[in-house]
Order: structure tokens, then sequence, then C-alpha cells
């Protein structure tokens, strides 16, 4: 799949592959949890394609074995977004965590 527009989500990858050891991943993957917590809590307003960013992320650290236990609404309101690639992401995401 290609990460066009998703920078910061290639440039996270990049940042867990090059993690010596697994504590270092544990607190890598624990900051972007840490930084998409709040960037939910306080933009009220983000914007599909900016949910679909932190989904992707959300759904990257889950796969990696950690716990994401938030940001399954943000998730599922999706469905409403106007283009493709936001619907696709959270399908992906919800089908993913059953």
């Amino acid at each position: 799949m290609a990460l066009h527009g998703m920078r910061g989500l290639s440039i996270f990858i990049s940042d867990i592959r090059n993690c010596q050891n697994k504590e270092q991943e544990r607190l890598r993957a624990d900051k972007e949890l840490g930084n998409i917590r709040n960037r939910f809590k306080k933009e009220k307003v983000l914007t599909p394609h900016g949910k679909k960013k932190y989904v992707w992320k959300m759904l990257y650290i889950y796969m990696l074995g950690y716990d994401v236990d938030f940001g399954h609404m943000e998730a599922v309101s999706l469905i409403s977004a106007p283009k493709y690639p936001e619907k696709q992401v959270r399908s992906i995401f919800v089908l993913s965590l059953i």
C-alpha cells in the first residue's frame, strides 16, 4: 500500500524499525499513542484525513502486539467520510480489532 500523503506514518514506521530493542519500541509506541490520544481529545474537529492517519498508526501499533484501548469511535466515525480511503481504513481497523 502506498503511503502517499502520510509522511508521519512513514516516519513512525521507520522509527519503530530502527529501535534497538523491544523496550525502545514499546516506549516509542507509547509516546505515539499518547500523541494520538491528545489529538483526539483536544481537537474537536479533526478532518477525515487526519483521523485516517491516526487510525493507521493505531492499527500498526495494534499489529505490533500493543494494546490500543481508545480511538474506536473515531475510527467508526470515518464511515461518514466523503472519500473511499477514509472508509477503507475504518473497515480494516474495525475488522482487525474484532
